[in-house]
């Protein structure tokens, strides 16, 4: 099978955090962040997430920023435990209203009634948006991928996130053939294109060949189903985009 593929660029790496605590995130910093460009930081994942204020969040992130030195933070909010339903999607909009002051970036559910408004709220503030479409049970054909990027260039995000489950090592042709489809059209927006589980971990390492700007990887712990860590995946980058030049 035959790729049309955009102009190859090494995708940055970023280091997905689920820690529950600030000394998990220093310890997770220290031993994998060499290897990544970006950090995000899942602050739902930590202790006492579902009874944060503004005042403990900001302060937890301003620490989180500290961590990350030079490296760009992007923070990650959906819904902390016992968290469900509309008060889920309420209290998520908040945090990411809240992360708007401290944040590089911030990741936002396509699902999310507010997406619109929080990348416009964004954009005023100078902070990057990626908008996520995840697919965690199927992956859908190449076209469909195709449309769905072009959905979500339309909330106006800086970046555009499609992460698909593959059952089979095939399923991989499809988000790549359909990121790649997109890429080349005109004025298309970054993307990153993820097949997740075992069978789509090759989608890691060459997305950048089809247009992906962004890859993601783990510390000690995944956040998403087929991640390699950190080190793993720096290591394999390496070798696959020497071998490229």
């Amino acid at each position: 099978m035959k790729f049309r593929k955009p102009k190859t660029k090494r995708p940055e790496i970023c280091l997905s955090l689920s820690c529950k605590d600030l000394l998990e995130v220093k310890h997770e910093i220290a031993e994998f962040g060499q290897y990544a460009q970006i950090i995000e930081w899942c602050a739902d994942r930590m202790e006492g997430a579902a009874d944060y204020t503004k005042e403990s969040f900001i302060a937890d992130a301003k620490e989180v920023k500290k961590l990350c030195g030079r490296k760009k933070l992007s923070i990650d909010y959906k819904a902390a435990d016992g968290e469900e339903g509309e008060e889920a999607q309420n209290k998520a909009v908040r945090v990411m209203r809240w992360a708007l002051e401290v944040a590089d970036m911030i990741d936002i559910d396509y699902a999310c009634p507010e997406a619109e408004s929080l990348i416009k709220s964004a954009k005023r503030r100078r902070v990057k948006t990626e908008i996520s479409h995840h697919e965690f049970d199927r992956m859908p054909d190449r076209n469909e991928i195709a449309e769905i990027f072009l959905k979500l260039e339309k909330t106006g995000a800086d970046i555009l996130k499609v992460a698909c489950f593959a059952e089979e090592e095939v399923d991989t042709y499809s988000i790549l053939e359909g990121a790649s489809a997109y890429s080349q059209l005109k004025g298309a927006k970054p993307i990153v294109a993820i097949a997740m589980g075992q069978e789509g971990q090759v989608s890691r390492i060459c997305a950048g060949d089809f247009g992906s700007v962004i890859s993601y990887a783990c510390g000690s712990v995944p956040t998403a189903p087929g991640q390699f860590n950190a080190r793993q995946l720096s290591k394999y980058m390496d070798k696959y985009y020497k071998e490229e030049k």
